[in-house]
């Protein structure tokens, strides 16, 4: 079994409160959650940045894409009049304390972390997010073969650091992250 799958295995239950959790969505919560979701995504654009600043170059091209889609998410974000001042929510602040408290780890860890956070994102925006609605847009964002591509490429890249890394660490931290995606989802509930 893939390292990445077996750090993954250690957390089933989590995963599967996330994907289970009774999300309802409409216009007003969702427009709720996207005010919520841009100082977070700003967060990890910074993080980003640092990841691609460090990166060996053959990790530059993949990190690169991956920044774009995170400027290109931020822009739709605020397209949809998400406010750069606007309060941010208690469980915002925490996540993004968190990414703060990750960014400190070196290289290696923060990759694999960074895959993990987009790929549990991702699994639990395709439980949650039904065809149509105001979110169709972000939704294509995420399901495009670009992306997905990219969602690959950093699977690849983990998955050759990640042998090289403490496991309880990395199961510490995505412990943590699961957490906060159960946080920042139960906020469409």
């Amino acid at each position: 079994m893939p390292f990445i799958e077996e750090v993954l295995g250690h957390w089933p239950e989590a995963l599967e409160e996330i994907l289970a959790l009774p999300v309802r969505w409409n216009p007003e919560r969702f427009a709720f959650w996207l005010r919520q979701d841009l100082p977070f995504v700003e967060a990890l654009y910074r993080y980003q940045v640092e990841l691609l600043r460090e990166a060996p170059q053959a990790h530059r091209a993949p990190l690169l894409h991956a920044l774009v889609a995170t400027v290109e998410e931020l822009d739709w974000l605020l397209a949809q009049g998400a406010d750069p001042q606007g309060e941010v929510h208690p469980v915002r602040r925490e996540y993004i304390a968190l990414l703060e408290e990750m960014a400190l780890l070196p290289y290696p860890y923060r990759l694999v972390l960074f895959y993990f956070m987009n790929r549990l994102f991702l699994e639990a925006w395709s439980a949650h997010v039904a065809e149509g609605g105001p979110w169709q847009e972000l939704s294509e964002h995420w399901s495009a073969p670009e992306f997905q591509a990219v969602l690959f490429d950093l699977e690849v890249m983990a998955q050759g650091l990640a042998s090289g890394l403490d496991p309880g660490l990395l199961r510490d931290y995505l412990g943590r992250i699961l957490e906060m995606e159960k946080r920042t989802w139960s906020l469409l509930l």
